[in-house]
């Protein structure tokens, strides 16, 4: 195993210092073609940025996409649980802000079940709260109360599923409370917020949330994992879940919005920094998501980033050496074989990492190795 992984690093050594602009913008897009034919993808948009500079925009859509436009990077797809992000970002702010501490627990803000009173703001971002899914799938269908207030009720006489910061329980009914939470503190609506403290700053044209806006430009979405078909994604989440899904992006805007976060123009850098750092659960292991993001390393590299609907991703990279920064945004709307998004921003990775090291691990995790 040593002498392949010492050949595969000269090999990509090579590689790295033979590729010349041209070169890598071949690269890219046969990449993103090939994941399209191999996956079974309809349509993709494609963006990668270094330091502040787009390096590379691709969009495509495949015969089998039944989509009768052109796509590129301004065409508006669904970015299910990216929607999280936002939600996130409003948090650091009150932080910053010092409204807010990430050890507070939710019940000194909101009158909530006596279970839920002691579980920390932290825990909620992290998914680590232990506090039970608020809906259910039927029929291919999402069933859930008619408003957030009947979540609430619903879940009066039930225990949390685990003890706050115990184990990664992944549920959107966290965001739900971080809705709330922000609502109660700024006495503004959670889509306002949204609207003028990120989109309208960093002139996120065309995106928006569910409900607030005209949702039939957008690509048609389907399901991960179709088999020998496309099947078409109907479920619709209400609109008071709009702070863990629902919203709906561009590769230009999406690009726009963590550009503005590395640079400061929407929370301190340095702030935002030590929010990235992760944590041990009280189980011992360490958890993989840190302050609602989901954090890696790669080489030098920390990676933060988030999956929506298992079809797409955003990803935005630090290098804790040198300070350099790369975003990577790799929008699909389905695909035939349940590739998990992770491996399609590998795919772009293992071309684009300025070290060789890196380019490596980005291309075992693309061929779904796990060596690294």
């Amino acid at each position: 195993m040593f002498k392949i992984l010492i050949g595969l690093i000269a090999f990509w050594t090579v590689i790295g210092c033979s590729q010349t602009v041209n070169g890598l913008q071949q690269k890219l897009e046969q990449q993103v073609v090939n994941n399209a034919a191999v996956h079974g993808i309809p349509a993709q948009a494609v963006l990668v940025n270094k330091n502040g500079k787009v390096i590379f925009k691709y969009a495509t859509n495949s015969p089998s996409s039944r989509l009768p436009q052109t796509l590129d990077e301004h065409s508006v797809f669904p970015i299910f649980s990216v929607s999280k992000l936002f939600a996130n970002v409003l948090v650091y702010q009150l932080l910053e802000r010092g409204e807010l501490n990430l050890e507070d627990n939710i019940g000194d803000y909101l009158n909530l079940p006596q279970q839920w009173q002691k579980i920390p703001l932290r825990a909620l971002l992290n998914h680590t709260s232990g506090i039970p899914e608020y809906f259910t799938m039927t029929d291919g269908q999402v069933v859930a109360p008619k408003t957030i207030e009947e979540v609430i009720i619903a879940f009066q006489d039930q225990q949390l599923t685990s003890q706050p910061n115990e184990k990664i329980a992944y549920t959107q009914t966290n965001y739900l409370l971080i809705k709330l939470l922000l609502e109660a503190i700024t006495a503004q609506s959670y889509e306002t917020l949204v609207e003028e403290r990120i989109f309208h700053p960093l002139q996120m044209s065309n995106t928006y949330l569910h409900g607030r806006s005209d949702t039939s430009n957008s690509v048609a979405s389907y399901l991960p994992n179709g088999g020998q078909d496309l099947v078409a994604n109907q479920y619709v989440f209400p609109t008071y879940g709009n702070s863990h899904t629902g919203a709906y992006s561009t590769a230009h805007d999406l690009n726009s919005f963590l550009s503005g976060l590395m640079s400061g123009k929407l929370v301190n850098v340095t702030l935002l920094r030590e929010l990235w750092q992760q944590n041990k659960l009280t189980n011992g292991d360490m958890n993989y998501f840190s302050s609602g993001w989901h954090v890696e390393k790669m080489g030098p590299w920390q990676s933060v980033g988030h999956d929506g609907g298992a079809l797409l991703r955003v990803t935005a990279m630090l290098n804790q050496r040198s300070g350099e920064y790369m975003l990577f945004i790799y929008l699909t709307n389905g695909n035939l074989d349940g590739v998990w998004s992770n491996r399609l921003i590998g795919s772009l990775q293992q071309h684009v990492l300025p070290d060789t090291f890196s380019r490596l691990i980005a291309w075992a995790r693309y061929k779904d190795w796990f060596i690294f």
